[in-house]
């Protein structure tokens, strides 16, 4: 079985919309259109709710916009800016693909000490078993597109909200969210 989402429509699509210029709400269901455009059998257009997460320190808001057991999309950002770890997932490869502001990363067990910087309308890829160090600045925001077993990333994202900021109304906002959209999968 392959996989539904291909890096090159997203990348296409984040480029799209910086090109276009637009910011805050506007950016945000500028992107989401276009991704439902592409894949309207995957991603609604319709506005989802945010969500607060936390996971390897980095603190931002997460909209959920396609999930299933071997890929998922989401929205994610901050206006403040954050910075931690990126997560070390055996089985999933993670692409971000910047729409406004600036992530600066570097690769933890490389012996390359310099920092990286994704620019909107580039593209990162995060292969399965590297992690890095980020700092995503205010104001930042990406699509996120993670490809492989993508139930081994749910632990790493819900540890740290809920054992470390003990957010249970986050855990709870995102089960809720994941169970949507496996529903309107269903339904197809």
């Amino acid at each position: 079985m392959g996989y539904k989402i291909d890096p090159d429509v997203l990348a296409s699509v984040a480029k799209q919309v910086v090109g276009e210029g637009l910011a805050g709400n506007e950016l945000i269901t500028r992107t989401t259109q276009l991704l439902a455009e592409a894949y309207p059998d995957l991603i609604d257009a319709a506005p989802g709710r945010w969500v607060g997460s936390k996971a390897g320190g980095i603190l931002g808001k997460v909209r959920f916009l396609y999930f299933s057991p071997r890929e998922y999309v989401v929205l994610f950002g901050t206006p403040t800016g954050t910075q931690g770890f990126s997560g070390r997932y055996k089985h999933v490869d993670i692409h971000k693909f910047l729409i406004a502001g600036q992530i600066d990363w570097y690769n933890l067990e490389s012996d390359d000490l310099t920092a990286m910087t994704l620019r909107p309308g580039e593209h990162t890829h995060t292969e399965r078993g590297h992690a890095r160090g980020m700092t995503i600045h205010p104001g930042s925001w990406h699509v996120e597109y993670g490809r492989g077993a993508v139930a081994t990333t749910l632990p790493f994202a819900m540890v740290d909200t809920l054992l470390v900021s003990l957010e249970v109304e986050s855990v709870r906002r995102s089960a809720v969210e994941f169970t949507k959209l496996v529903r309107r999968r269903l339904r197809r």
